[in-house]
């Protein structure tokens, strides 16, 4: 199928400290193109993705929120329309520090492996396309 729905797409909500929901809408494993990665990540306000590198790229489409890009030592400030480049072994964070939830679509090239959090995302959006899961919702929730 070539339109893939973001809301549709169940979402992995990472606990804190680094509180995000995780969105797998392309992989080799659940759909799409089997030679790139396409995740949505909703980082909740004040939140991060915490300091991580990949073994392959890792680019970054701002769609919405305001926060902070680190990569290398660098940091930047980002907003709705920043791209964002993590090269392969470049340790990166992106810090939300507005009060909305920041939207990040991140294409990884090659594909990432399912492991950790990205791996339990990847199990969602399998069900999913199985029939099995329900969509999380991308809003913060109370607790």
């Amino acid at each position: 199928m070539p339109i893939y729905r973001v809301s549709n797409v169940p979402g992995f909500k990472v606990p804190p400290p680094n509180e995000r929901v995780l969105k797998v809408v392309l992989s080799p494993e659940v759909a799409g193109p089997g030679n790139f990665t396409l995740l949505v990540a909703i980082i909740y306000p004040h939140s991060t993705t915490g300091l991580h590198a990949h073994e392959g790229d890792e680019v970054m489409y701002v769609a919405s929120g305001s926060g902070e890009s680190i990569i290398g030592g660098l940091r930047e400030p980002v907003s709705p329309d920043t791209v964002i480049h993590a090269p392969a072994g470049i340790a990166h964070e992106i810090k939300n520090i507005g009060d909305e939830t920041l939207k990040l679509i991140c294409f990884y090239t090659p594909p990432i492996e399912p492991k950790g959090f990205y791996g339990e995302a990847v199990e969602l959006a399998k069900k999913a396309v199985r029939g099995e899961a329900s969509p999380a919702s991308d809003a913060p929730t109370s607790t």
